[in-house]
């Protein structure tokens, strides 16, 4: 199999691990999400019963949340193992410090110029990491620039931290516009802090020449003309650019000398060296994320070199990076030979080489080329490439393989805090608390309806043989006005009448019946002195079940209202779904007493004698006069509301009767009826927590924080 089959086959296995990757990455998710509703329900908790009380919730807390950090940590882990599985391109990762040739060995590498990849010899010149990949076309690159929030964080950030210059700026805006705070006193006089200082500087009074570029659309393809003006320090010529400044990363697409290198990339990374704080932490996220193979470039001094302090120093920042690989697996080393007329630093190399394995700094092999000689630099990374391609699998294998063993330790380390969270002792009986709450209320407070309503009854039965003040003075309205205004027509009416109609006879039956439907109309305003009545009982009643019953709670309403949305509010109380309570309240609601069903037959038989064809009706004797016809309706209709007086007169008391009657029954249907009781207990139980939202709410919220508890120790411990 050759070198591109073999690169295939290991992004096609790549592919496969990141899937099983993918399903410890959600199960972390899973549980942190469930630690974090753990951690919410433990201080909900211990914020209700204080820490002198739980003690055990309290100690709980660090535990939690040292745990919940450990699987943030993971989950980053994961992400950017999950990262390198998808990736496209296998990443050798091209470093160190400015002017030691990284730059030379990449243009020999893959073919590309300095106007590409700057190689400046006076100073730092590339400014932008780039990753370099195979491509059989013409080179572009895609340039990704810095947002709002990365250039704050990832440029801007390290500075203001580490010398105490102040709170961050808001915004690229902001750091533009706004004076860049002086460096603090304590700091001034370290030479560090004023280099370092000197470059954030450097941002700021040249911010006009690249700001507008910050948030820009990305990525941006440009040609290979234009992209030195991307990620280099200074044209051509040696003129300082600022674009790069404005630049998170690009990535350049060429065709490298060898062509088998397809789905190979190399990362050319900022060279480290002077106090720049961004170079090292793009070095280091870089290392964490997108290298598969660091690639240390190094040029030994020709007078003499040896492993210095920025060496190791260099070495270890990539050894962070990837802990979970040993650097002697995943490292190489290329020794830039220098050739010049006075000068040859290859006895200088060779010693550095047998130095490197009596020093801290393990690699998997060095090479001795020269980085600006095209088949030296391919004789070296040949071997380097089919290394990683021989032994990828196995580092990508040993990445996941930590990883597994990370989430096992976790998750055992959730088994035992959930096994060390059992119920809180003082939540343990809350149901037990709740019974006992209700069961005295309840009791307290039927006893108090029962006597209400039996109080309220025994108060009818009193008043049910006396008459109804309110339809007394009603029968006397009527009756006064009945009779100081008789609705009988005068003599000239009358006259009036027998001219109409041609004879008195005709004219006194017509009037007769006339007077009878006006003495009728009177007595049916009765009906609103019955309703009065009635509205009484009902807003009594309705005032035992609010106050005395508590039902207030449930509803604003007053009287028959009351009484009626109470019946839709009780519910299922019997297993077959009927209520005597509800049948109780649905009856009393729609009681009412009206004129035409309790008066009007007993005050149409006073009225007969007012009808023409009645044989009591009085008619005129003699000779017929309209004097003598008014005088024969007087008498008829005196003689009609005298008898309608007398026979109301021995009504007035009948509506109480039948108010107590309705009174009486309603008890009987809620306090005497068998199983009764029981349905005012499931009534009570169902709203508790509105009757008696006091001394219930505290303990309502007590079960929700308990089951929320609850719930979060299963739901972690069903993860597992």
């Amino acid at each position: 199999m050759g070198r591109v089959e073999k690169i295939e086959a290991i992004r096609a296995r790549r592919v496969e691990n990141a899937l099983k990757t993918e399903a410890l990455e959600t199960h972390l998710a899973d549980l942190e999400t469930g630690l974090l509703s753990l951690e919410k329900a433990r201080a909900d908790l211990l914020a209700r019963i204080g820490h002198e009380r739980g003690e055990h919730l309290a100690a709980l807390g660090p535990v939690v949340r040292e745990l919940i950090d450990k699987v943030a940590l993971e989950r980053a882990a994961l992400n950017r193992a999950l990262a390198r599985l998808r990736r496209m391109t296998i990443n050798i990762g091209v470093v160190g410090r400015a002017r030691q040739g990284k730059s030379r060995f990449l243009q020999s590498l893959t073919g590309l110029t300095n106007r590409e990849i700057p190689d400046g010899s006076g100073g730092f010149c590339t400014g932008v990491p780039s990753t370099i990949r195979h491509f059989d076309g013409h080179t572009y690159a895609d340039v990704y620039y810095h947002s709002e929030r990365s250039f704050v964080d990832e440029v801007l950030g390290p500075y203001y931290d580490k010398y105490g210059l102040g709170a961050r700026p808001v915004s690229a805006r902001a750091f533009g516009v706004e004076p860049l705070p002086a460096l603090p006193a304590d700091r001034a006089s370290m030479a560090t802090a004023v280099s370092a200082y000197g470059h954030l500087r450097d941002y700021h009074t040249t911010f006009s020449a690249y700001g507008n570029l910050i948030g820009h659309s990305s990525p941006e393809r440009v040609g290979d003309d234009m992209i030195r003006g991307f990620v280099a320090q200074d044209d051509l010529d040696g003129k300082p650019q600022h674009t790069f400044r404005a630049v998170r990363h690009v990535e350049i697409s060429t065709k490298f000398k060898q062509s088998d290198l397809t789905g190979i990339a190399v990362i050319d990374l900022p060279g480290l060296g002077d106090t720049n704080l961004g170079d090292s932490r793009v070095l280091l996220a870089a290392l964490k994320d997108d290298v598969d193979l660091v690639l240390f470039v190094r040029r030994p001094n020709p007078e003499g070199d040896d492993i210095h302090e920025f060496d190791v120093e260099l070495y270890g920042i990539a050894q962070s990076a990837l802990p979970e690989i040993a650097m002697e697996r995943r490292a190489f080393m290329i020794l830039n030979h220098r050739e010049s007329v006075d000068q040859d630093n290859l006895a200088g190399a060779k010693a550095f080489q047998a130095g490197l394995g009596k020093s801290v700094i393990r690699v998997a092999g060095s090479y001795i080329a020269d980085c600006s000689k095209t088949d030296e630099v391919i004789a070296a990374f040949d071997p380097i490439v089919d290394y990683l391609v021989d032994n990828l699998e196995s580092l990508d294998e040993a990445i996941i393989t930590e990883r597994v063993r990370r989430v096992a330790e976790i998750d055992q380390e959730v088994r035992l805090l959930t096994g060390q969270s059992p119920v809180v002792p003082q939540f343990a009986h809350l149901g037990d608390v709740s019974e006992n709450k209700f069961d005295d209320l309840f009791d307290q407070t039927y006893d108090n309806l029962a006597g209400a309503v039996v109080q309220l009854v025994d108060k009818f039965r009193a008043d049910r043989d006396a008459p109804d003040s309110a339809l007394a003075k009603a029968v006397a309205a009527v009756i006064k006005r009945v009779k100081e205004g008789d609705g009988i027509p005068t003599v000239d009416e009358i006259t009036r009448r027998r001219n109409r109609g041609g004879a008195f006879a005709g004219a006194f039956s017509d009037l007769m019946e006339e007077t009878r439907a006006y003495l009728s109309r009177q007595f049916l305003e009765l009906e609103d002195a019955l309703n009065a009545t009635v509205g009484h009982m009902w807003e009594q009643l309705a005032t035992v079940l609010r106050e005395d019953g508590e039902f207030r709670h449930l509803s604003e309403k007053e009287g028959r209202e009351f009484l009626r949305e109470m019946s839709g509010l009780i519910g299922l109380v019997r297993s077959d779904g009927s209520s005597e309570i509800r049948y109780a309240l649905d009856v009393v609601a729609g009681f009412g007493l009206s004129y035409r069903g309790f008066f009007q037959h007993r005050i149409r038989p006073c009225l007969d004698g007012m009808s023409a064809d009645h044989e009591g009706t009085y008619t005129p004797r003699g000779a017929q006069t309209p004097q003598s016809i008014r005088e024969s309706l007087q008498v008829a209709y005196d003689e009609a509301v005298y008898q309608c007086e007398n026979a109301l007169s021995g009504l007035v008391s009948e509506p109480n009767g039948a108010v107590f009657a309705i009174v009486e029954e309603f008890c009987d249907r809620v306090l005497r009826s068998r199983g009764a009781s029981r349905e005012w207990e499931r009534i009570y139980r169902r709203y508790r927590s509105e009757i008696w939202s006091d001394e219930f709410d505290a303990l309502a919220a007590d079960t929700v924080r308990l089951q929320m508890w609850n719930e979060a120790i299963e739901r972690l411990k069903a993860m597992l």
